[in-house]
């Protein structure tokens, strides 16, 4: 795998993936805070604090990039949610969620295509592998869209939910399967999605 000392910055026609910045506070606490959004996530708590906030923020800055990149998804100059990718250097996963006003407007398939893209063809990863709750088949879709495939259910908590088990859908992908599923054949620098 290659590494990584510069934070990568993603563009496609709608979207920047760009680093978090203190100034994403506001809207990151704001999202985070919609029960409609925490309740399809493992790890936020319900009620999302500005402290809880702070404490994303930070985790999410002092990762090192080459096991731990967290992307601000960003529209029109506004931050809409997070995607991340880690344990990069092990059993390399994602993660990833938008707030509720940016919901069904196709960003999230966005965000997926540039993340793979740039973890397949820039990073040189075999496999990623993630989960989501199957209660939520908007992701779902979004997952085998993008080529990802269901391995198994398991189970998983959602602290917003009081910690209540939920069933998930464990999925994985290869670059192989990304490259089909989207037909990718040109490096990211020639697609202009890497700068």
């Amino acid at each position: 795998m290659k590494t990584q000392n510069t934070f990568p910055v993603l563009r496609s026609d709608r979207l920047v993936l760009r680093e978090m910045r203190e100034t994403d506070l506001e809207l990151l606490t704001e999202y985070l805070g919609d029960y409609d959004v925490a309740k399809m996530l493992c790890s936020p708590p319900h009620p999302f604090s500005l402290e809880d906030g702070q404490q994303y923020l930070m985790r999410a800055l002092s990762g090192d990039l080459n096991d731990e990149i967290h992307w601000a998804i960003e529209h029109e100059g506004q931050f809409c949610g997070c995607f991340k990718a880690n344990y990069l250097n092990s059993y390399p996963g994602i993660g990833y969620w938008l707030g509720k006003p940016h919901w069904g407007k196709g960003f999230m398939s966005e965000a997926m295509r540039l993340v793979l893209t740039y973890l397949f063809q820039h990073r040189g990863l075999k496999t990623l592998q993630t989960g989501a709750f199957c209660c939520n088949p908007a992701s779902l879709r979004v997952l085998q869209k993008a080529g990802f495939t269901i391995k198994k259910l398991r189970t998983n908590t959602c602290n917003a939910r009081g910690g209540e088990e939920l069933e998930e859908a464990f999925l994985m992908i290869s670059s192989e399967q990304f490259s089909a599923a989207i037909d990718v054949d040109l490096p990211l620098e020639d697609k202009g999605l890497l700068q």
